[in-house]
């Protein structure tokens, strides 16, 4: 195999490079740790760790073999049709699993590599041809405001981390490049299935990698099994619906259940429902559903909103278009609004610590 080419800043290094101890200065942290990544790849290491995001609980160390990763890679490699000589963008946090894998995924199958630090607009200085990226939605909100045909330049997405909202659905779905949403976590060494968001027809559910089996628990949450996470299959939070053994809809996370005057709403629904109606208001407003204490609901439904005040007669309008689409205990109560939602290491909405935020101000 022909060792591939490692764009850091604007040098291409070959491998040899890489390897040496000393590399250019004007590096960043960013950078070194991509670099020292490779590096620890290439000398042969056998074990790395990793810190899940925190995003639906306190952040916790996972432990994973070398083989693992590589098993990983190659179910990617498989499902997207990668090969050697392939140039991949990769600019997420090296730190974490999915920016780690992209690294893997390159080394694993010959692919060169763009390191670039994690920033909102990665392609603003790059004029490459890329055949394969990894995005989070906030980076690709941010690069189609700024310029709707540059992903143009890139053969293959894979966006992952957060759910990709109604709005950018739209606008991916008439590129030229093959767009995919990821299911995955850090417990399963990244996605395990692909749903495709770009051409046509779409995709409305995820399809699992080859190797990968899944079922439903007695709770209706998915239950993953593969040969390279051992003996003991992942059990997760997110409530699904089963099409067959390999498809799946995504339903909602369990954990987020909100039980309002004994209904059980998921925020998910929910937020699909706002998405719509905001669409057509603001629709560059982020937001959450979340469940907050009642004394007479047990939980009531709230909108949380990255935005100024809201006047009560837009609430009120937003209330009545949301009636034709939900049931009376899942239409908001109320809405909370913060300039900034809190996010964790890898841009995902901390949502408990943004309504920390908003309770102690």
């Amino acid at each position: 195999m022909t060792e591939p080419w490692v764009k850091v800043g604007n040098v291409w290094l070959n491998l040899a490079d890489v390897k040496r101890a000393s590399l250019p200065s004007t590096l960043n942290r960013h950078e070194v740790h991509a670099i020292q990544f490779c590096k620890d790849w290439l000398s042969g290491k056998e074990i790395f760790e990793f810190h899940t995001s925190g995003s639906t609980g306190t952040p916790k160390k996972l432990t994973f073999q070398r083989a693992q990763l590589v098993a990983s890679a190659k179910l990617t490699e498989a499902a997207l049709g990668l090969r050697q000589g392939y140039t991949a963008l990769v600019c997420l946090d090296t730190t974490l699993i999915a920016g780690a894998m992209m690294l893997v995924r390159c080394l694993v199958t010959g692919m060169n590599i763009i390191i670039k630090s994690p920033a909102a607009n990665p392609l603003e200085s790059t004029v490459d041809h890329i055949d394969f990226a990894a995005f989070v939605p906030l980076q690709v909100n941010t690069m189609l405001a700024h310029d709707p045909s540059c992903l143009k330049v890139i053969d293959t997405i894979i966006i992952g981390g957060a759910p990709i909202s109604h709005e950018l659905k739209l606008q991916l779905q008439s590129l030229p490049t093959a767009v995919y949403s990821t299911y995955g976590m850090t417990e399963t060494i990244t996605h395990i299935a692909l749903q495709k968001i770009s051409g046509n027809p779409l995709q409305d559910f995820f399809e699992c990698l080859d190797g990968i089996a899944i079922s439903t628990d007695s709770r209706g949450c998915l239950v993953i099994q593969a040969a390279h996470f051992g003996p003991s299959p992942i059990m997760t939070n997110d409530l699904v619906t089963l099409l067959d053994q390999k498809r799946f809809r995504w339903v909602g996370r369990l954990d987020r259940v909100i039980n309002s005057g004994g209904v059980k709403v998921s925020p998910e629904k929910v937020e699909d429902a706002i998405e719509v109606v905001l669409h057509k208001i603001h629709p560059a407003i982020r937001f959450f559903v979340a469940g907050m204490p009642d004394g007479k609901l047990g939980q009531q439904v709230v909108v949380v909103l990255e935005a100024s005040e809201m006047s009560t007669a837009e609430q009120d309008k937003i209330k009545k278009l949301l009636a034709s689409r939900l049931d009376k205990y899942e239409i908001p109560r109320a809405f909370l609004f913060i300039s900034h939602f809190k996010e964790t290491a890898s841009q995902k909405i901390d949502r408990i610590g943004t309504l920390s935020m908003i309770l102690n101000k």
